[in-house]
């Protein structure tokens, strides 16, 4: 557990989430909407909660691309008045789905303040890798 995500956990004042959705690219947009009603409850300025709706679309597209059919992705949203964690997971056909060389890891990267993707060995029962993008977003002081 890094130091933000004891921080979160360990606050008294922490607005948290879990939402499950169709591995569909059509359904994005409620996650967006999930995280971005978390982002605001915990006071995080507009452009805060866009670089985290910009920063979920591209780890839940990651993720759906790579999801084996028929499948679901999670998204956990837990913040407080510091910072917010997202962490998106689903069974992928590849143990990594992730292109931390491409374009939308940089972008991710570039918004967020600690990002890591992560894979669990192939699971038989789930028929794929189980694999994760978390990433935290520091509130910044105006």
């Amino acid at each position: 557990m890094d130091s933000s995500d004891r921080l979160i956990t360990d606050s008294e004042h922490a607005t948290a989430i879990q939402i499950q959705i169709d591995a569909d690219l059509e359904q994005i947009v409620m996650l967006r909407a999930v995280a971005e009603t978390v982002a605001l409850i915990a006071g995080f300025a507009v452009d805060e909660v866009a670089d985290t709706r910009v920063a979920l679309d591209e780890a839940a597209t990651c993720l759906i691309l790579g999801a084996v059919p028929d499948s679901a992705l999670h998204c956990d949203v837990i913040a407080d008045g510091f910072r917010i964690r997202t962490s998106v997971r689903a069974v992928c056909g590849d143990t990594d789905p992730v292109d931390t060389t491409g374009f939308g890891w940089q972008v991710m990267s570039s918004i967020t303040d600690h990002l890591v993707a992560d894979h669990d060995p192939y699971d038989r029962d789930l028929g794929g890798y189980p694999v994760s993008i978390t990433f935290t977003q520091v509130r910044r002081v105006h």
